[in-house]
């Protein structure tokens, strides 16, 4: 009898192990999910440096991308917030912008980009502006240039500089960059150099979507606002998640 018994019982264990390789086989496999296209990010900056001025002390900022996949076209778009808490300015400050990749010409990739630039606690209220960027692997280090003309100040800022990631180890970089700028009636009358920059900063992937990235730079005022802007040294940190 007890024979019996246990062969009864591997006969039952024997073909419920055989119906759930049947059913394993026959489920459905579920695959991953494609990422959103989106980003939210959030930092801090001890500076708020724009176009080569200093618009703010101790910032706090944050932001979200999203990339609009169901146009004829892909458009990345965005808002952007930042609260200078002293120094310079302090005003508070909301980006909204949408930017379109253009044509591709001897390597070099472009994009279109509007920004709206809103000023809530300012008279001025608002500022407008349509900016062409190209950019390329140079193979020692990355090129990129832009030409940005505000509609409000009708005038002209234009920037170039070189960027090139330096191992560290084998999971971390620093990634150095310089660059300098000119502008045409738009910090200055008629065209005058802006300024130059260099800044080393060290993204850290804490997740394969998560990224921390803390960096420091240095402003050097040239002839179109050394009156208003001193050479400043600068940093910040800043937190991405992709999802």
């Amino acid at each position: 009898m007890k024979l019996k018994a246990i062969i009864a019982v591997a006969g039952v264990f024997a073909i419920s192990f055989a119906n759930a390789k049947d059913h394993a086989a026959k489920a459905p496999v579920m695959e991953a999910e494609a990422p959103l296209g989106a980003t939210i990010s959030t930092g801090y900056m001890t500076n708020y440096i724009f176009y080569g001025v200093d618009l703010g002390e101790d910032a706090i900022w944050t932001g979200i991308d999203y990339t609009l996949n169901m146009l004829p076209i892909p458009v990345d778009v965005g808002v952007w917030y930042i609260n200078p808490t002293s120094g310079p300015g302090n005003d508070d400050e909301l980006d909204l912008y949408a930017s379109v990749a253009g044509p591709s010409f001897a390597g070099f990739d472009t994009s279109l980009t509007f920004t709206a630039f809103l000023y809530p606690e300012a008279s001025s209220g608002e500022t407008y502006e349509v900016s062409l960027s190209v950019g390329r692997s140079l193979g020692i280090v990355d090129f990129a240039a832009s030409a940005h003309y505000d509609f409000e100040i009708e005038g002209w800022y234009f920037d170039a500089g070189v960027e090139k990631a330096i191992g560290l180890t084998d999971s971390l970089d620093v990634v150095v960059s310089a660059g300098v700028s000119y502008q045409d009636d738009y910090y200055s009358a008629g065209g005058d150099w802006n300024h130059a920059y260099v800044q080393a900063s060290v993204p850290i992937a804490l997740r394969s979507n998560v990224t921390l990235e803390p960096y420091i730079a240095g402003l050097f005022a040239l002839d179109a606002i050394e009156d208003i802007q001193d050479d400043i040294v600068h940093g910040g940190v800043s937190l991405s998640v992709s999802f």
